[in-house]
C-alpha cells in the first residue's frame, strides 16, 4: 500500500502556514483539510461515482426534493459534490437563489443555470451566511464526513441558517446492508469499523430526527426507504452494487490503515461482494429527515 504524498500546489512548501491542499494514496486524489476526517476522493473517479449514487437515490425515491417547500426564495446545498442536485433544483425552481457549498472543488465550472453559486466552505468550521438566511437547507449522506461530536452543532447550525417558516432535510443512511450474505455483512463491518476509526458515527445518522427536535425544529418527519442491493432491485439495485464497488476501493487506503487489508484483498472482496449479491435480496435503510423551522 502506497503512503500518502502530498501535493504542494496550494503555496510554498517553504511556509509554515501552508496545508497541501491533496493527498494521494494509489493514484486517487484525497482533500488534505485538517478539519474534515472524510475519508473519499475527491478526482475524476469519484465525480463518477457521485453522480452514479445521485441517479440511485432517485431511482428509490422518487423524488427531488421532500420537504413541502413551494417557491423557496434562497436554498443550500451542503456538500453539494458535483453540484448535480443543485442545478436539478435550480432547473426546478428559477426564481430560487441556490448556494452548493462543499470542501472539494467538484463543481463544474463552464456552464450553470443563471441562479446557482458554488462555494468552497468546510461546514464543520461554521458557514458565515447570516441566521434564517435560507428557506431551505438540504444534504445529503454526510454519514463519513460529520464526526460523532460535530452532529449535535451540525444540526444546530443548519437549524441557524434555516428561516422562520423554512424547512431542512437530510438525506442518510448508516452504512450497513441487511439480508446478505457472509461477504455483504463482513463489508458492513469492515466500512462501519473504518468510519469509527476516523472518529465517525454511522449510528447517529438513526437519531437525527431527535436531534431536529432538540435543535428547535418542529413537525419533524422521517421517511424510510429500502434501497435493494442487487439485480434483484432493478436498475437501483445494480447502480448500488457498482457504487459500492467505486466506494470500497477508493476507501481502499482507509482498510489498509484499519485493517492492514492490500488493494488486492478489497478487489478480491469487492468481487466476491458483487458475486453474492446475486443471490440474496440485501437492501440498505435509506432515510430522509425533515424538520420545520418555527
Amino acid at each position: 500500500m502506497d503512503t500518502f504524498t502530498k501535493d504542494g500546489s496550494s503555496g510554498s512548501r517553504g511556509s509554515s502556514k501552508t496545508v497541501d491542499k491533496f493527498a494521494y494514496a494509489d493514484g486517487r486524489r484525497y482533500h488534505n483539510e485538517p478539519n474534515c476526517p472524510y475519508p473519499l476522493p475527491n478526482d475524476l473517479g469519484e465525480i463518477d461515482r457521485l453522480e452514479l449514487q445521485h441517479y440511485m437515490i432517485q431511482q428509490v425515491t422518487q423524488k427531488r426534493y421532500h420537504a413541502p417547500i413551494d417557491s423557496p426564495k434562497r436554498a443550500i446545498d451542503i456538500a453539494t459534490g458535483t453540484g448535480i442536485w443543485m442545478m436539478e433544483m435550480a432547473t426546478d425552481f428559477p426564481e430560487c437563489e441556490f448556494t452548493g457549498i462543499d470542501i472539494a472543488p467538484l463543481q463544474p465550472t463552464a456552464v450553470l443555470p443563471r441562479n446557482c453559486t458554488f462555494k468552497l466552505a468546510n461546514v464543520l468550521e461554521g458557514l458565515s451566511d447570516p441566521d434564517g438566511y435560507f428557506d431551505y437547507v438540504r444534504h445529503s449522506l454526510l454519514v463519513a464526513a460529520i464526526p460523532k461530536e460535530k452532529w449535535v452543532p451540525f444540526v444546530k447550525e443548519c437549524t441557524r441558517l434555516c428561516a422562520s417558516g423554512g424547512w431542512v432535510e437530510m438525506v442518510e443512511f448508516n452504512c450497513r446492508v441487511y439480508e446478505g450474505g457472509a461477504v455483504t455483512e463482513r463489508f458492513s463491518d469492515i466500512l462501519g469499523d473504518s468510519l469509527r476509526a476516523q472518529g465517525l458515527s454511522p449510528e447517529t445518522t438513526e437519531i437525527l430526527d431527535d436531534l431536529m427536535r432538540q435543535a428547535g425544529l418542529v413537525d419533524v418527519q422521517v421517511k424510510r426507504f429500502k434501497l435493494p442491493f442487487g439485480k434483484w432491485g432493478g436498475t437501483a439495485g445494480e447502480i448500488f452494487v457498482k457504487d459500492a464497488r467505486m466506494l470500497h476501493t477508493a476507501l481502499a487506503p482507509l482498510y489498509a490503515k484499519k485493517f492492514g487489508m492490500s488493494v488486492e484483498d478489497v478487489e478480491k472482496l469487492v468481487q466476491d461482494l458483487e458475486d453474492e449479491s446475486n443471490h440474496y435480496q440485501a437492501y440498505s435503510d435509506f432515510r430522509i429527515y425533515i424538520g420545520r423551522k418555527p
